[in-house]
């Protein structure tokens, strides 16, 4: 699909809408008037969406097929032990597949996260959310998702959304154009935040978002600060997330870490350098909310990143908070191995893709 914006990026609505139609024609078995009505899009548009489903194989790799439904009870089996409570499995990109795959783990994490607010009993709901290119893809897949489905919009107006970052970040920026579809800058936590308030409240719903940022000294001073004085500064930031540490919902990105050009430009910024903790290249497996683990899926904690610990989150994930960990493709494979070497995974909600999911398949008795 070739539809770009003006960033010459794909345009991921369309693509939304596309895997939308598809579902709901050749899974649910509604009529093209039926969709037409449910969309609020011409029937000639449904007729054409449906063509280009066809001609683009989305029927037959996006909508869920039943191979993927077999991998989700295998990887259910496998991670129940591990306090996994329900699973999700995406299939592989296809086309420009990098694009793709990010959409279709956007796609579903986002009805998962609609599923999941709409049935928290109680007129409001807090989401606690990290950072980075798949949890940017959620969030518009979340919006678009919204904008599609009036009765689940109507729905969610009935209820005030409060939004937190997993962790905190000095941010050059937190201008958006409201009209863009696209962030202008910015997959950082605050940003993320920001961004999905904005456009949930065009749709008019009630948010409350706390996007709360450290200057910029805090950082470049931390180091020659007194101990003292050390831990004053970090009890004042710390205080920013004690709410976000009560979310009823925490929607996590699991990141490849030092492998990541991106995540060592933040931890340039925050002045935090790894080399002592991960002396070797395969020391570190990954990251979450710029917080990084190692091969057994111990995290390190810095004091002047302020952030839900890694070991707050696996604490939470044993009670009914609901943690969703989403994340996808070969290349985080050894990030969540890593994470379930431990005996308390930071989440009890996975969506990932086939790839991840086939390992199961291929070698359960070795898998992790």
């Amino acid at each position: 699909m070739a539809i770009r914006n003006r960033r010459g990026q794909t345009n991921r609505t369309d693509y939304g809408e596309l895997v939308e139609v598809a579902r709901l024609y050749f899974q649910t078995g509604a009529t093209q008037n039926d969709i037409a009505d449910n969309l609020k899009i011409p029937q000639a548009r449904v007729s054409r969406l449906l063509k280009q489903a066809e001609d683009e194989n989305i029927v037959q790799h996006v909508i869920i097929p039943p191979p993927l439904r077999r991998l989700e009870s295998l990887l259910m089996r496998e991670l129940r032990g591990k306090g996994v409570r329900d699973t999700r499995v995406v299939p592989k990109g296809i086309g420009d597949s990098a694009a793709k795959n990010e959409d279709n783990l956007g796609i579903v994490t986002a009805e998962y996260l609609v599923d999941a607010i709409l049935d928290h009993p109680g007129d409001t709901v807090s989401l606690c959310m990290s950072c980075g290119n798949t949890l940017l893809a959620v969030v518009m897949q979340f919006i678009d998702f919204l904008r599609r489905n009036s009765d689940v919009l109507e729905a969610l107006k009935q209820k005030t959304l409060l939004l937190y970052p997993l962790s905190l970040y000095w941010e050059p920026t937190l201008q958006f154009n409201i009209d863009s579809e696209y962030p202008s800058t910015s997959i950082y936590p605050s940003a993320l935040v920001v961004y999905l308030a904005m456009q949930l409240m065009t749709l008019g719903c009630k948010v409350i978002a706390h996007a709360p940022q450290p200057p910029l000294d805090f950082y470049r001073e931390f180091d020659d600060m007194s101990e003292d004085e050390q831990g004053r500064q970090v009890t004042k930031y710390s205080s920013y997330l004690d709410q976000a540490k009560s979310a009823d919902i925490f929607l996590l990105g699991v990141g490849t870490g030092q492998h990541d050009a991106r995540y060592g430009t933040v931890l340039d910024e925050l002045g935090i350098d790894l080399t002592e903790q991960f002396a070797e290249d395969e020391g570190m497996a990954g990251e979450i909310g710029y917080q990084p683990f190692d091969p057994k899926g111990q995290f390190v904690h810095f004091s002047k990143l302020i952030a839900v610990t890694g070991e707050e989150l696996a604490a939470l994930s044993q009670n009914n908070t609901k943690i969703i960990a989403t994340l996808g493709g070969e290349q985080k494979i050894p990030a969540l191995r890593a994470l379930l070497q431990r005996d308390q995974l930071p989440f009890n909600v996975l969506v990932t893709d086939e790839a991840i999911a086939s390992i199961v398949d291929r070698d359960p008795a070795q898998t992790w």
